[in-house]
């Protein structure tokens, strides 16, 4: 197990430092899992440099690492509803939803002696602080769900992760060696409940990025005027003879003074996400990525059709058929958004020479300027893609790429 990058459990390498140092430990085979991780086979921790060793800290080399008893909390996340009681009988049940996730551990943390146990503990309760940067977002977590064989399909990835409970020593056996075996507890919460696995391979080059500065040019044209054009089904029931009285007129829907109307010229390019590789029982989320390059970029738009047949989304998509947009009116020179469907939020990155990288986030619209609404594909769909960009400001060098992660409720 991953916490915000750093390795926490690991029993394989636990297993053979405590072996080379005549501790007999018991451990189910996972032969492959060093190379899984691209580990080189594992020494000891001074030659490994294995996460907790500190060359500061002299006792840091007598620890053999964290081996895992037990693990729960990867079954199915509760899932709550509150009924509404009717005046009569009944009740409306009310929307089902998920709550938080919690992953309680059961670990050995061996040492050689006292003294690196003592240090083994507050290496442990410090790094399952997670990262400085997590705050009230909490942080990735990463598991396999069994013996890695590449490292990837077996790859499962949880977010919004923090401590819950502190590690809690709840035994202790001390060997004739004078090696220490400390029984440790501890347990995380996910905010995110559901358990993500890798990206999809799209079977595109470059990792599935695709340039913009190339694509068809369209217009002078309003994107948003397709919409005024999409038929709306009415209702059949209504008595043409009696028709209900009009309702009061609504008052007009308020809109974003910085979401960008009216008729430009655009660059248009078209991505076909693939359903083959798709699982058949698994939903799947989009996470959008677009490089803006060596200018910044305006009025950015993504629109995804479902593509079930896995056709090459040429020739007319019909804009009232689409599933979703995503407007965004403006992105910095050299920035990479991220609108991200496994944690619901967007960032923008911004490289800031020499001081670092400067992060904020950005307002994302939905269609024709409404509330962005985060979409989930039930089944293995595919995906036709539209990325329009203002010509003027799409930069040669610009790309973007859509990735499609399954997810399920348990791992």
């Amino acid at each position: 197990m991953d916490l915000a990058g750093t390795e926490i459990v690991n029993s394989a390498r636990a297993a053979v430092y405590a072996a080379a140092r005549g501790v007999p430990v018991q451990c189910d085979p996972c032969p492959d899992l060093p190379a899984a991780l691209g580990d080189m086979p594992y020494v000891d921790p001074a030659t490994d440099e294995a996460p907790w060793y500190d060359p500061a800290v002299p006792e840091s080399s007598g620890v053999f690492g964290v081996l895992a008893l037990g693990v729960a909390g990867f079954d199915s996340s509760p899932i709550t509803r509150e009924p509404t009681q009717l005046v009569g009988d009944g009740a409306v049940i009310g929307a089902a939803r998920r709550e938080h996730r919690e992953v309680a551990y059961t670990v050995l943390l061996i040492t050689v002696d006292e003294c690196a146990l003592s240090y083994g503990l507050e290496w442990l309760a410090s790094a399952l602080q997670g990262s400085a940067c997590g705050g009230c977002a909490g942080d990735e977590m990463c598991v396999f769900s069994c013996c890695p064989v590449d490292g990837e399909k077996e790859l499962r990835h949880l977010y919004d992760v923090g401590l819950l409970d502190g590690p809690e020593v709840t035994d202790t056996q001390y060997l004739g060696s004078g090696a220490v075996l400390a029984t440790v507890t501890f347990s995380l919460a996910a905010g995110t409940p559901y358990i993500y696995r890798e990206p999809l391979d799209t079977g595109q080059p470059d990792e599935g990025w695709v340039p913009l500065g190339g694509g068809d040019i369209v217009g002078p044209v309003d994107p948003d005027q397709v919409y005024q054009r999409c038929l709306e089904p009415k209702p059949c029931a209504v008595d043409p003879l009696c028709p209900p009285p009009p309702l009061p007129p609504a008052p007009p829907a308020p809109r974003s003074p910085c979401y960008a109307t009216g008729v430009g010229t655009f660059r248009r390019t078209r991505i076909a996400v693939s359903p083959l590789a798709q699982p058949q029982w698994l939903e799947t989320v989009p996470v959008l990525e677009v490089r803006a390059g060596s200018t910044a970029m305006r009025r950015l738009l993504v629109r995804f059709w479902q593509n079930p047949q896995g056709g090459n989304c040429e020739g007319s998509l019909d804009p009232c058929a689409a599933c979703t947009d995503i407007n965004v009116s403006y992105l910095p020179r050299g920035s990479t958004l991220r609108v991200d469907g496994r944690v619901r939020r967007s960032v923008v990155e911004c490289p800031q020479v020499p001081i670092g990288t400067a992060t904020s986030t950005p307002t994302i619209y939905g269609p024709r300027g409404g509330l962005y609404e985060w979409p989930t594909f039930p089944c293995p769909t595919g995906l036709c893609i539209e990325v329009w960009s203002q010509e003027d400001y799409t930069a040669p060098d610009a790309t973007a790429r859509v990735l499609l992660v399954p997810r399920s409720d348990v791992g």
